[in-house]
């Protein structure tokens, strides 16, 4: 509507043009008319008695008559070309008022606006393209994208605007250049568009270069922090390790202890003694060769565990077999230490009273999640204990230090039973304090 409004308005309103079409207009209809009106008043004088002064009387009358006809046709044609100018003058302030919003928007966007042709070729800029670039609006429009961004050249400029074209949610990060010819870091992103017919590309650019001063700002403080806490992990596991090697140095101690004594039961409490050292040793040693200096996979470290009492208390007569059943479960150091010492003192336990030479010895450990409990369970298949009450209250110094660190340190419950041999579970919270 608007385009035909614009056509008739550029084809009439034109007053050098109007006037001549008009003047043309009335000599040729007058010349035609007089000839006309000539020729009638011929074959009318060959009836009538008509004077050269009557027919130049009837040619003024005609002329003057097309005269008004035609001044009455002007009258008109201004009227319309009136109208016609009023209607595109509403639609254009009405266009203007509807537009008023987007046009506001474009030109206080935070963001640089650019429209290019597909030859990469500005044909608008927002205000913040201007401002960000140093430019005027006349001075941007007909730019190259090769003129801002030394980046492209004429080539690549153009194979730019067909993969925005062709790309969705296309954006890019490259550098462009100010009029003063200082270079500001870009980020930018485009959408390829059809408007009256023909292909364009809009593209939004931001200025990122105090965002990228800040993510090397970023990034050298994370660098600067992963240093330190390498050095550090370096240094816990130097820790772990010292702390290993002088409990392995205790053990070696209470080992040359063991070989000079003769009496049995200082042996054992010998043996009993380099044993708890070892477990408590054995999650030092599992820190430092793991990657996690905090916690500590179960399964493994009870493997371990068991493998070490093994060797240290069963003689080559005695057949023992293991039934683990371990849930995948991560310990911190605490909990491991703590649940080692449980398992090493129920171990040698069974290993001490329930197993024999010459027969199948089996020790049961199983270790399950229930909702937000730990169940711990260890059987042996020995002969049982007729009198279970005795290990909730005995003098043993291995007993009195598993009710300690159930109770006390794992907040939970411990209950023996016989089934086919003697069986304990342990019940605590997941959850650590």
């Amino acid at each position: 509507m608007e385009n035909k409004i614009t056509k008739y308005k550029s084809k009439f309103l034109n007053q050098n043009k109007l006037a001549k079409r008009f003047s043309l207009t009335y000599i040729l209809f007058s010349i035609i008319g007089v000839v006309s009106f000539n020729k009638f008043l011929q074959h009318y004088s060959e009836d009538n008695n008509l004077t050269s002064d009557d027919t130049f009387t009837f040619n003024i009358i005609f002329i003057l008559f097309t005269f008004i006809i035609f001044i009455l046709m002007v009258n008109h044609m201004q009227k319309v070309i009136k109208n016609i100018d009023k209607s595109y003058k509403d639609l254009k302030r009405k266009d203007k008022a509807r537009l008023a919003p987007y046009e506001f928007a474009l030109n206080n966007s935070v963001d640089a606006i650019y429209w290019f042709t597909l030859d990469a070729r500005v044909v608008y800029a927002n205000n913040a393209a201007c401002n960000m670039l140093g430019y005027t609006k006349e001075e941007m429009l007909d730019m190259f994208l090769e003129e801002m961004d030394p980046n492209f050249d004429r080539n690549s400029a153009q194979e730019c605007m067909i993969e925005i074209k062709n790309t969705k949610n296309w954006t890019l990060e490259t550098t462009q250049k100010k009029k003063d010819g200082s270079i500001i870091n870009i980020e930018v992103s485009g959408h390829g568009f059809i408007f009256g017919g023909k292909d364009y590309i809009c593209a939004f650019g931001r200025d990122i270069t105090s965002r990228l001063v800040y993510r090397n700002e970023i990034t050298n403080m994370n660098q600067e922090l992963q240093k330190s806490v390498d050095e550090k992990e370096i240094l816990l596991k130097e820790i772990h390790h010292r702390v290993k090697n002088n409990m392995e140095i205790i053990s070696s101690l209470l080992a040359m202890q063991y070989r000079r004594v003769q009496d049995n039961e200082v042996k054992y409490i010998l043996k009993q003694s380099r044993s708890r050292i070892n477990t408590m040793a054995l999650v030092h040693e599992f820190l430092y060769l793991g990657e996690n200096l905090a916690y500590i996979n179960l399964e493994d470290y009870i493997k371990r565990l068991i493998e070490d009492i093994k060797e240290l208390y069963i003689s080559n007569n005695t057949y023992l077999n293991f039934d683990l059943n371990i849930d995948q479960l991560i310990f911190s150091t605490n909990r491991c230490i703590q649940v080692g010492m449980v398992l090493h003192e129920l171990s040698v336990n069974a290993l001490k009273y329930a197993f024999k030479e010459d027969r199948d010895n089996l020790l049961c450990i199983h270790i399950k999640k229930s909702n937000d409990k730990i169940h711990l369970k260890i059987r042996d298949n020995g002969d049982g204990l007729e009198n279970i009450d005795s290990l909730y209250k005995t003098d043993s110094i291995g007993m009195q230090l598993v009710h300690t660190i159930v109770e006390n340190q794992l907040d939970g419950t411990i209950e023996f039973k016989n089934n086919r041999g003697l069986e304990c579970n342990i019940f605590f919270p997941i959850k650590e304090d």
